[in-house]
């Protein structure tokens, strides 16, 4: 049964001005985020239909796309209105200047996309037309597509194949990748080493913190395992 087109995204109101980050939780990183002593991923990859919007935009959008006044929305041709998720322009746009992976301190980590859509450039329409909120007083609001430096692997494939590419491109070892999708099938994708997040409702700062969470668990249960085996080579060799 076809997905139906939800209108849970952002409305205007939640993204047009710096003057209102104060009075909004969207607008500032948990803590859980912050934390010196807490590593982050390297690269974070998103998938996009259901995942930072709540539509799929081969199916759902008829182009051309008009972008409303404020760009926090689009209208297709047939008037309906497109837009993220309301968590995800901060997400987008805090994210992708948070730092905190320990291999290189302060060095703010990577955002990518892995979608298999069939409409790959309508896609990269609307995160033109999509802009963010300003995060500092003083700064304009950018298009979304300008934050992730990391590879927009956005054409029908495999999610594998996807994540192979976008690894060969960043030089990032999988092992330090978070990735957040909707479709449990994706889940192959781990078994390159990388942590999946399955997101049931769209993205959110809850659903980012969990994430984060797991790679994190994961990670530490493999520290745990090589400082065994380590302990346990020593031994042998004594």
């Amino acid at each position: 049964m076809p997905r139906k087109l939800s209108r849970s995204f952002a409305s205007p109101a939640s993204t047009t001005s710096s003057s209102s980050t104060a009075n909004n939780p969207s607008a500032t990183l948990p803590s859980s985020l912050t934390d010196p002593t807490l590593p982050l991923p390297k690269l974070v990859v998103f998938d996009l239909d259901y995942t930072l919007w709540p539509f799929w935009v081969d199916t759902h959008v008829s182009p051309p796309l008009k972008p409303s006044p404020a760009r926090t929305s689009a209208t297709d041709k047939s008037g309906e209105d497109f837009a993220f998720y309301a968590d995800v322009p901060w997400i987008l746009q805090l994210l992708s200047r948070a730092t905190g992976h320990d291999s290189a301190p302060g060095t703010p980590l990577k955002l990518g996309i892995a979608s298999r859509t069939s409409a790959p450039q309508l896609a990269r329409d609307l995160l033109k037309m999509l802009h963010l909120p300003p995060a500092d007083e003083g700064d304009k609001p950018r298009r979304a597509i300008d934050v992730f430096d990391g590879p927009l692997e956005i054409y029908p494939s495999s999610k594998l194949r996807h994540f192979e590419a976008i690894q060969k491109k960043t030089g990032v070892r999988f092992e330090d990748m978070l990735f957040f999708d909707d479709e449990r099938r994706n889940a192959e994708t781990e078994r390159l080493g990388l942590t999946m997040w399955l997101v049931t409702d769209g993205m959110s700062w809850t659903e980012v913190e969990r994430g984060v969470e797991e790679w994190r668990r994961r990670r530490g249960l493999r520290a745990r395992a090589e400082d065994s085996a380590s302990r346990g080579r020593d031994g042998m060799g004594s």
